[in-house]
């Protein structure tokens, strides 16, 4: 599977969770003195602000703002410096979301101070020119704080506060200065090329950490932990639990079949240890495309709504803990197909009209067989490729019978697309 540094969050009390060489909080910007640089001259380049001059130069304690030292550090703080705008724009979505109180559009930017909101299967991702992207699911809130590439450096600053709910982000690359920091109401990450997952449940008051790469450190209560890759830990209002492995890939049976029944349904295997499992589907292999989600106790996740197309799916298993393990990404193709079988009187003596009803789109054709019970070995009709929608029998002798229709369509990526109906029982009687 095609990994991306993501990170997962919810709305977190009472918990930090931050690389293990964390900055201070809103550390300034450095810059280091060339030959005749002076304030003055920095200001029209790199600062903001009628005042910003002299308060760099009281920052920094400098004598004279004409006089610099070659190869000295002079340190700017970060709101008197000078930025463009990163626009983060709507890169897919799906369902109801709201950016900024009004519908999201494609291409629509969240700019800093507002608000991304999404209501129920709704999901939305964002993505900046630079390779910055957001992602967020159903139920979920947040807002942006700060946007901004500094000019010194051309130095990235992203601040996205999660006000609700849960989100997924990815970071690029970070140079020297550089941030993206996520945070809620109560704790600030800040990413540092490190692939790791987080969560709340608000109701038990229990906070998830999920590391997949690198290490990340976890602070509760004053204890702090170092959770290495591959494994995971849960704080609750007692502090920190003990750090367990996370859980392995749950088996997908059959991730590939092609999927043809009224819902999409995948029966997972969850390993030893596993209370639930998270299946997702999404029109990427990154999953920034994700259009549907379930979370279910037992092995199978069905979903509703799915046209027609290509998709991918991934299952997490659920730890007692909360802790959710590690998952693989699959293709899987959506192709609804289907037939409803029926069986009446026919006008004709002793007659029987078995009637089929295909759904689907595309031109299909049919299949039918009638047997008596008990002996399929030894078809009285077996029919294929029927144009018709359905076929009258007559001279049946009274008895039990069994019979079943299959709808048939030529398909240009998988050849034959053939559907059964479950086997229908018909008595006829004396």
């Amino acid at each position: 599977m095609a990994r991306r540094a993501a990170l997962l969050w919810a709305v977190a009390l009472g918990f930090l969770l931050a690389p293990v060489a964390q900055a201070e909080e809103d550390p300034p910007l450095a810059y280091r003195v060339q030959q005749g640089d002076t304030l003055y001259g920095l200001n029209g380049r790199y600062f903001s602000g009628h005042d910003a001059v002299r308060q760099v130069q009281r920052f920094n304690k400098v004598t004279d703002p004409r006089r610099l030292r070659i190869g000295s550090t002079l340190l700017i703080p970060r709101e008197l410096a000078k930025f463009d705008a990163v626009q983060l724009r709507v890169q897919r979505f799906s369902g109801p979301v709201q950016i900024g109180g009004s519908p999201a559009k494609l291409g629509i930017a969240l700019i800093e101070g507002g608000e991304v909101s999404t209501g129920a299967n709704g999901f939305v991702s964002f993505r900046s020119a630079g390779g910055a992207q957001i992602s967020m699911p159903s139920s979920s809130r947040a807002r942006l704080i700060r946007a901004r590439r500094y000019v010194i450096g051309n130095t990235l600053d992203l601040d996205f506060e999660v006000l609700g709910g849960r989100g997924e982000a990815s970071a690029p690359k970070l140079r020297e200065q550089e941030r993206f920091r996520l945070r809620t109401p109560a704790a600030v990450t800040a990413v540092r090329g490190t692939e790791f997952r987080s969560a709340h449940d608000a109701a038990s008051g229990r906070s998830i950490t999920e590391v997949v790469e690198g290490t990340v450190s976890v602070e509760s209560g004053g204890d702090t932990a170092l959770t290495d890759a591959g494994f995971g830990i849960a704080t609750t209002a007692n502090g920190l639990g003990d750090k367990a492995a996370l859980l392995p890939v749950p088996v997908i049976i059959d991730p590939g079949a092609i999927q043809t029944t009224s819902e999409v349904g995948f029966s997972v295997e969850t390993p030893a240890g596993a209370t639930g499992f998270r299946a997702q589907i999404a029109r990427d292999a990154g999953f920034v495309d994700v259009i549907a989600e379930r979370i279910e106790q037992d092995g199978v996740a069905e979903f509703d709504g799915i046209d027609d197309g290509r998709y991918f799916v991934r299952a997490r298993a659920i730890s007692a803990q909360g802790i959710e393990g590690l998952s693989e990404t699959y293709s899987f193709r959506r192709k609804r197909l289907g037939v409803t079988p029926s069986v009446e009187p026919s006008p004709l003596a002793d007659g029987f009209l078995f009637a089929w009803l295909p759904d689907g789109e595309g031109k299909s054709y049919f299949a039918f067989q009638l047997w008596q019970q008990g002996r399929q070995d030894a078809m009285l009709i077996d029919e294929v490729g029927l144009e018709g929608s359905g076929m009258i029998v007559s001279g049946l002798d009274p008895a039990v019978y069994e019979w079943r229709v299959a709808v048939m369509q030529a398909d240009k990526e998988d050849g034959m697309i053939k559907v059964w109906a479950p086997v229908q029982k018909l008595t006829v009687a004396d």
